[in-house]
């Protein structure tokens, strides 16, 4: 397969040449060059003529779309690309993706009912090395473009190269290769910092207030959080690039709580927002269309999973209900922890679920500065609080002191403390969906600090697995199995997390304690891969042996002597992981990297640090392709697999279980055949919830325009 950077070359070339031999100004010239296509039926059969074969060159129309989308980002740099790109525009839109086997085009037109579907192959892309072709299909596509006969219409490329020319209109220097525009480490951060210069003249405290309310105007907000999700163009229409919601809170929090006050703090606002905005509309991350991820083959999977983890530490808060904290740290840790902690450190797990409570009735949607004195009104011992205070608040200007860059996977901090302690004894609460998810990540660090990973781990797996039942007992339902061992020989061997059951239902729960890394967050390379591995993907593995077995058997014999059997009953395999893992999390996300997981295994440097989880990776890789396998075999139509899957963080398991009465109702929660196409768990929910109050139909598309 050539390089993309290659065929950009050859393809500037080949334009040159037929724009040098047939000059080509108006609709005259245009009609003229088309004149020797009158007795074909159309030129656009010509095009097919010229460059479609059955033989796989590793090209397609997608390849044309994709130097088309190439040439018009690189045109902000030579402002001399994009009639080229308008050319390759028109050629793809008179290309098709399939062909009949013959390799001639398959008839457009309504299928007649009762006629069998006609047989279809992929339509592979002449090579450019195929000049004459190519030279041919381009004055086709220039006199098509002087015509105005397909103008180009991808709104992802026209808002990436809009903000790309705002960019670069203030000085800031980037280059392009393989159609993304090149912005290096140095230009990012000395951008986020002229966003922090821009910031500090509004404060801390202001641009956390302006954040936050921008994020509610814009974002729907239930269930005591902010429901961030993909918003998308109607059809192929055009729409700005997104407010970078997370990037900024995470460039505010570093800011001295006051500003300089500057009588053009608004300005400097405005300035920084469009900073940010343009900044990360360049590195291409938003979907403007439904179908983003659809494309994803084994060979993008991994830069496909860096860029839905990236675009939510961009985009989004890491959140969950406030009024959820208490319980989550009770059944975290349980009471045995308590004496060693209050005589380590001076106080406890049960001192931490006191200061979730008191926060709670400070806390609002928006950023909040609270006296001290307010908060152990009430009760709270002073001297408790301020032996706290070290390990729950960030010292005013600490919070995310190396954060330089939203590529740096040590910087962003401030999710690991829920306060920002200011000069006269007063701290700041940022929203209270933000607020819960720090508690516990405060607490727990102060816990493990004399632990060993052994200990850590083993405390994150078995609550991992408390919290889910407790979830579900607090909903009135019990699980059927608990840690269910099971060796079936050659049929296969695994344990049940939990199982829940009724006379209709069998939900599969696989319970998993790994969190979503900082390098995920950022953009590292390889670790949302492996997160996802880790996490979603791991335990629908695993899950997916114990639903071959009971499809292809009839039952699962535990060694206890207990069984579970199918009888005939819907099956729905549920991931829960101690904490959200934004889109990664998302079933849908797993419905479009499906088909690329089938064909996959990974490899690295032999000196990659995290060598071990890639081999775990591939393990489970390959069991999952194995039970796919047999699955298929027993049946059951590759489509039908993730479509079985349910995927939720505790925290929003215990806001989908609300209000359910059967397992029934659980089911179509956690695994309904529709989508808003949003990557939110929670914002999916919504939207379901919203859509069934009002009585409409079931349909897939997206949650606005």
């Amino acid at each position: 397969m050539q390089d993309l950077d290659d065929q950009v070359q050859k393809l500037r070339a080949i334009y040159l040449d037929s724009a040098t031999t047939v000059p080509m100004k108006d609709e005259a010239a245009a009609n003229k060059a088309l004149e020797a296509y009158q007795s074909l039926q159309h030129a656009p059969d010509r095009l097919f003529d010229l460059l479609i074969v059955l033989e796989n060159t590793d090209q397609t129309v997608g390849t044309v779309r994709s130097l088309a989308n190439h040439f018009f980002l690189a045109n902000v740099l030579d402002n001399v690309s994009e009639p080229i790109a308008e050319a390759l525009n028109n050629i793809a839109a008179c290309l098709p993706g399939i062909a009949q086997p013959d390799g001639t085009r398959i008839p457009s037109g309504p299928v007649q009912p009762g006629a069998s579907p006609s047989p279809q192959v992929t339509a592979f892309v002449k090579a450019l090395d195929n000049e004459s072709a190519w030279l041919e299909a381009m004055l086709i596509g220039r006199a098509f473009t002087v015509l105005k006969r397909f103008p180009f219409s991808n709104a992802r490329t026209k808002a990436v190269a809009d903000a790309a020319t705002r960019i670069k209109r203030f000085g800031y220097a980037f280059s392009i290769r393989s159609g993304r525009y090149q912005i290096s480490p140095e230009v990012i951060e000395n951008i986020v910092g002229q966003i922090w210069k821009c910031l500090q003249r509004v404060g801390s405290l202001n641009a956390l207030s302006n954040i936050m309310r921008v994020a509610l105007e814009t974002q729907d907000y239930a269930y005591e959080q902010i429901l961030f999700g993909r918003k998308y163009a109607g059809g192929l229409g055009y729409r700005p690039p997104g407010l970078p919601i997370g990037l900024l809170y995470n460039i505010a929090v570093k800011l001295p709580a006051l500003g300089s006050n500057e009588r053009n703090a608004r300005s400097f606002w405005d300035k920084a927002v469009c900073l940010a905005r343009d900044l990360v509309a360049m590195l291409d991350l938003e979907s403007y269309s439904q179908f983003a991820f659809l494309g994803l083959n084994a060979e993008t999977l991994e830069d496909g999973l860096r860029e839905v983890a990236h675009y939510d530490h961009c985009f989004s808060l890491r959140q969950w209900h406030l009024s959820f904290t208490p319980q989550f740290l009770t059944i975290f840790f349980g009471e045995s922890f308590d004496g060693d902690m209050k005589q380590r450190l001076g106080w406890n797990v049960a001192d931490a679920i006191e200061l979730a409570q008191v926060l709670k009735a400070h806390a609002a949607p928006g950023t909040q500065v609270v006296p001290i004195s307010r908060l152990v009104e009430t009760g709270f011992d002073l001297g408790i609080f301020k032996s706290m205070l070290p390990f729950f608040a960030h010292k005013e200007g600490e919070a995310n002191k190396h954060y330089r860059s939203p590529f740096g996977a040590a910087g962003p901090d401030v999710i690991f403390k829920p306060l920002i302690l200011l000069k006269g004894n007063s701290v700041v609460l940022p929203a209270a969906s933000v607020l819960g998810p720090a508690l516990f990540e405060a607490t727990f660090a102060a816990w493990r600090t004399n632990k060993t990973d052994q200990e850590i781990a083993r405390l994150r797996g078995d609550a991992a697995e408390r919290l889910t039942k407790y979830i579900f007992t607090k909903h009135d339902f019990q699980p059927s199995f608990e840690s269910a061992i099971y060796d079936l020989g050659e049929q296969g061997a695994g344990e049940c997390d939990l199982v829940f059951e009724d006379e209709e239902n069998i939900i599969l729960v696989e319970c998993k304690a790994k969190a979503l890394t900082r390098g995920a967050m950022t953009g590292m390379q390889g670790d949302a891969l492996l997160d996802f591995a880790g996490g979603l993907f791991a335990s629908q593995a695993q899950a997916l042996r114990h639903e071959r077995i009971l499809r292809s058997v009839g039952a699962i014999h535990f060694r206890d002597g207990t069984s579970l059997e199918l009888r005939d009953r819907h099956i729905t395999r549920l991931t829960v992981t101690l904490l959200d893992h934004g889109a990664l999390q998302d079933r849908w996300m797993l419905r479009n990297v499906y088909n690329a997981l089938l064909s996959a295994q990974f490899t690295c440097d032999p000196g990659y640090t995290k060598k071990k989880q890639v081999e775990e990776f591939n393990t489970h890789l390959r069991l999952f392709q194995k039970e796919t396998r047999l699955l298929e075999a027993t049946g059951q139509h590759i489509n039908a697999h993730p479509l079985n899957a349910g995927s939720a963080s505790v925290a929003q398991l215990d806001v989908l279980l609300d209000s359910v009465q059967s397992l029934t109702e659980v089911r179509t929660r956690l695994s309904a055949r529709m989508t808003f196409s949003t990557f939110n768990v929670l914002l999916e929910h919504f939207h379901q919830q919203k859509m069934r109050s009002q009585g409409q139909p079931s349909y897939v598309g997206n949650s606005r325009s």
